[in-house]
């Protein structure tokens, strides 16, 4: 009685928490943020302002701003990647204006192991060569100390000075492609430590974790036991003649494949904590729409029959159900759709 107990204060302790709603953007689902070479492309068009975003310098000039940097000068801008430095090394970023070389080293996940010294000299050599002004920069998402002439800038920082200037590009730019970008700084934001803080749901798991391990323990065995009701009934029903498969899904539900009529229909026998749910469905469109005309058979049409995303729910039963009786109704609901199958093809044949 007191796990039972404890389970309910825990119950209430977590249903008394404040809702908390985050949503994940493009790049989260797709994992492309996680590598950084498809994180430098991302950058490399919108921090071109001749590119077809239409957001113009709003990123080049947040940037140059960190870095305390001009960001005037732009008729000529070229962007390059992976730019092969002196020693041999990859640059992420090398940008060509009228008057800068800007060198960008991007890291969001690894460790600053670069040899900065390289790329110094490698940036160095090039704007001596152009006569162009120097820029150097470690952008990424934990702040790294840097040395030769390179400025560190957290993406923390870059995303804020992006958003305090979007107002003012906003409105010229492809809707397509400022979306895209607000879904990639959202993206790069759950990396910075924004959303890393603990939230009162995780110091709700962190005060009660013992107790919830043992909440869930608890529902596993119950779970365990409704997966051996669906074994048990599998067992006791034999598979019929005309059903082509018999077999369970997920340890939760019992299926019987027909296929009737050349088209494919499946009875799926679902247990839950709240019980059985008996349904049927077609497996593809044209085995639906036969099944729905089957359905329209006198012998089965009296029977009260909800549709929900295109499955038939034939008849519900409680957990405390015996499972003789199901295995008779199921027994009762194959031959009423063969049957109605049976006097179709028999009409058709006549016709």
């Amino acid at each position: 009685m007191d796990s039972f107990e404890n389970f309910l204060t825990v119950l209430h302790d977590f249903e008394s928490l404040p809702a908390i709603s985050e949503s994940e953007s493009i790049f989260d689902v797709a994992g492309y943020p996680h590598y950084e070479n498809v994180c430098s492309n991302i950058l490399a068009f919108y921090l071109n302002p001749n590119n077809e975003h239409g957001l113009g310098s709003l990123l080049f000039s947040s940037l140059m701003s960190l870095a305390e940097s001009d960001d005037s000068s732009q008729g000529n801008f070229q962007v390059y990647r992976e730019y092969s430095t002196k020693k041999g090394g990859r640059l992420d970023l090398l940008i060509e204006t009228d008057n800068q070389l800007i060198g960008i080293e991007n890291k969001v996940f690894h460790e600053l192991r670069n040899d900065l010294y390289d790329y110094s000299r490698t940036i160095d050599e090039i704007s001596g060569q152009k006569k162009l002004s120097p820029v150097k920069i470690v952008l990424s998402i934990k702040a790294h100390a840097v040395d030769n002439g390179f400025v560190g800038i957290t993406y923390k920082n870059f995303i804020a000075e992006i958003r305090q200037r979007l107002g003012l590009y906003a409105g010229k730019s492809s809707q397509k492609w400022l979306l895209y970008l607000l879904d990639f700084m959202s993206s790069m934001e759950n990396f910075t430590g924004k959303n890393m803080e603990l939230d009162e749901l995780d110091q709700f798991f962190i005060k009660h974790h013992e107790r919830v391990d043992k909440l869930l323990t608890a529902r596993n065995k119950f779970m365990s036991k409704l997966y051996s009701k669906v074994n048990d009934l599998s067992g006791i029903m034999e598979k019929s003649c005309v059903c082509e498969k018999k077999w369970i899904y997920a340890k939760a539900c019992l299926v019987h494949d027909f296929m009737l009529s050349g088209h494919s229909i499946a009875f799926d026998l679902h247990i839950s904590p709240t019980g059985w749910k008996f349904l049927v469905f077609g497996r593809n469109e044209k085995s639906h729409a036969y099944l729905s005309e089957l359905l329209l058979d006198p012998s089965i049409c009296e029977f009260e029959i909800t549709c929900r995303d295109s499955r038939y729910i034939l008849e519900e039963f409680s957990l405390a159900t015996d499972l003789m009786l199901i295995k008779e109704k199921l027994l009762s609901w194959f031959s009423r759709i063969v049957d109605a199958d049976n006097t179709r093809t028999s009409i058709l044949t006549i016709g």
